[in-house]
């Protein structure tokens, strides 16, 4: 997915969603949230804003990798270090100060998910099923 996509589908979930912080702000009403120009069926993508500061950030690692190896065969992962990664912040604005925050893109490349200092490896799942279909 291009770059300009990914922006594009970001900044469409934040307005549609607003800066709802903490876990719960899934949009899975079955409604579209961003759409695509294509109704191509692509992987769902799983994208991971993190920063060095989050709290448990050991353990927010530690769940996205067990994360990533339960459903490696099904969904991409993209883990993004803000910190190590600036250039992010320029694309992404909405995960400034909000990591970790998960951005999840569906079959449709439609936004799924966003979560914002979510640490529930449950709720995330959750998320990840959702946007497989299940």
């Amino acid at each position: 997915m291009s770059k300009k996509k990914i922006i594009a589908l970001a900044m469409s979930a934040v307005m549609a969603v607003g800066m709802i912080a903490g876990c719960g702000s899934t949009n899975n009403s079955g409604t579209d949230t961003a759409q695509t120009e294509s109704t191509e069926k692509v992987t769902p993508t799983f994208m991971y804003f993190v920063a060095n500061a989050d709290d448990n950030f050991d353990a927010t690692n530690t769940m996205y990798t067990e994360l990533e190896n339960e459903y490696k065969d099904k969904i991409n992962f993209q883990l993004v270090n803000v910190d190590e990664n600036p250039e992010a912040l320029e694309n992404f604005s909405l995960v400034k100060d909000q990591t970790p925050a998960l951005i999840m893109l569906d079959t449709s490349n439609n936004i799924s998910a966003i979560e914002f200092k979510c640490s529930d490896k449950d709720k995330l799942k959750t998320d990840i099923d959702n946007a497989l279909g299940k």
